[in-house]
């Protein structure tokens, strides 16, 4: 049986929503995890250390979206309404 890619479609829990990346969640990303070099390296990830850098990660994430075979998700704490890291799924 063949799989039917959706895409990164959003994901709400009690806690969390997962949904795809927005340009305003640079900052979060920035503050979070982009800029952490240990965070970074366990992924295998660039260190992204300004806004312009999170701008060009965001481009390619947001651009992505188009593909039904892209997930890529912001992981938003409910409680303060941030981005507190992102998931993929190769």
């Amino acid at each position: 049986k063949m799989l039917t890619h959706i895409g990164t479609e959003t994901i709400e829990t009690d806690r969390l929503i997962l949904r795809r990346f927005k340009y305003t969640d640079d900052d979060a990303m920035l503050k979070y995890w982009v800029a952490d070099e240990k965070i970074q390296s366990l992924y295998s990830e660039p260190v992204y250390t300004t806004k312009a850098e999170v701008k060009e990660l965001l481009d390619k994430y947001i651009s992505s979206y188009e593909k039904n075979d892209y997930y890529r998700w912001a992981i938003i704490d409910k409680e303060v309404n941030e981005c507190h890291m992102g998931a993929v799924n190769n």
